[in-house]
């Protein structure tokens, strides 16, 4: 088997603008002139890293003063080994709207299943602030420049994940190791899941595998139309594509597509747009040759979202995962639909398995989404472009 040092992404978010309503928690106070200490999960550990800080969204240049990282303890506390990143070498980095940058390698040794902190002192920000609206990890906002120090201080609390879009490792790794990312909305972003305890289904996946699982969900993400981030078929190549030895890609969207227009007052969508925007990304996926998976569509009568359910929206929902289920455009299928429906009303989430909303899986509905797969379809490509 050969091995070699190679860049691993071990953590990926998808970024949208406060323009699609989802920034749940901008601090009182703004950023400027405060620290904002923010904790990532990594599944893969490694000795060297570097961080990946975006402002696409941003309407002005992003100023960073001083960015740290330094393994997070809980509540805000890091580590005395923490670091300071550089950018081409300087320890303060500008960031001009709708770009993102990347910063030197440095030393740091990262335990596996590891919480890291990344601290960014911003100097002037962006105006608009290119988030993640749902982190599921509590984040700090300090005045002044905090970024060397152990403990959050008197911080105010942020749920969102703001301008960090991911972290790389360089480690030796076998050129044959899957790398998996996980493409989709809520159901994959974990909401509903439990805050701070990484039990979302890309999570537990990553344990089965014993691998890194990218998390690129966006709550109320759709496969057709923006809003609540770019649509699927847009954000795909910059969100998916271009992370760094990608093997295989879970494309898990559609329910929203459903259900969101109902709401909305919006045209609704039909099973042949659906099919038919399913089979491009699993087409553009193939050509880059990554392996694609389906994910059929969960049920969702009896959700609590007014609106939401349609007996139309369901039997397009059927037509779409019989197809998903069956079609060769897919390497393999995750069934999340068979592994959470309530076998006495399939139309329907277990009541065991979702959080309460009738929609969206609790930790062990997260856990059984990621046991709806053999762990076989993820040693072979089988790609044909």
């Amino acid at each position: 088997m050969h091995m070699g040092v190679q860049w691993v992404a071990a953590h990926r978010a998808a970024m949208v603008s406060p323009y699609d309503g989802l920034s749940f928690t901008k601090p009182r106070g703004g950023f400027s002139g405060r620290t904002v200490r923010q904790v990532v999960h990594l599944h893969r550990g490694g000795p060297q890293l570097r961080v990946w800080l975006s402002n696409q969204f941003g309407s002005g240049p992003l100023r960073i003063g001083e960015a740290r990282v330094g393994r997070h303890l809980g509540g805000g506390r890091i580590a005395e080994d923490q670091i300071r990143l550089s950018f081409g070498g300087s320890k303060s980095v500008e960031i001009v709207a709708g770009t993102e940058v990347v910063s030197d390698l440095t030393d740091f040794e990262v335990p596996d299943d590891a919480e890291l902190a990344i601290s960014l002192y911003v100097v002037e920000d962006s105006g608009l602030a290119t988030n993640h609206p749902e982190a599921l990890q509590t984040g700090y906002v300090a005045a002044g420049n905090t970024a060397a120090d152990p403990e959050p201080g008197l911080a105010e609390e942020i749920a969102s994940l703001y301008w960090i879009k991911g972290v790389d490792l360089r480690l030796e790794r076998s050129g044959d190791e899957p790398v998996v990312a996980a493409f989709g909305d809520s159901l994959t972003d974990g909401s509903g899941t439990t805050p701070g305890a990484h039990q979302r289904y890309p999570d537990h996946l990553s344990r089965r595998l014993g691998l890194p699982v990218l998390n690129l969900g966006i709550g109320g993400n759709r496969l057709l139309r923006n809003g609540f981030g770019p649509a699927g078929l847009l954000r795909f190549q910059p969100d998916v594509l271009s992370v760094p030895g990608l093997t295989h890609v879970i494309i898990a969207l559609g329910i929203n597509d459903l259900g969101l227009p109902a709401m909305l007052g919006q045209p609704k969508t039909g099973a042949e747009e659906m099919i038919a925007g399913f089979t491009t990304l699993a087409r553009l996926a193939r050509e880059a040759g990554v392996a694609p998976i389906g994910a059929t569509l969960p049920p969702y009568a009896g959700t609590t979202f007014p609106g939401y359910h349609s007996e139309k929206g369901d039997r397009i929902r059927e037509a779409v995962n019989d197809w998903i289920r069956r079609t060769p455009e897919y390497h393999a299928c995750l069934d999340i639909d068979a592994a959470v429906r309530d076998p006495e009303r399939p139309s329907r989430f277990h009541p065991d398995l979702h959080c309460g909303d009738g929609l969206h899986p609790n930790d062990e509905g997260a856990r059984a989404m990621a046991h709806a797969i053999g762990l076989d379809a993820f040693l072979t490509r089988r790609v044909s472009r």
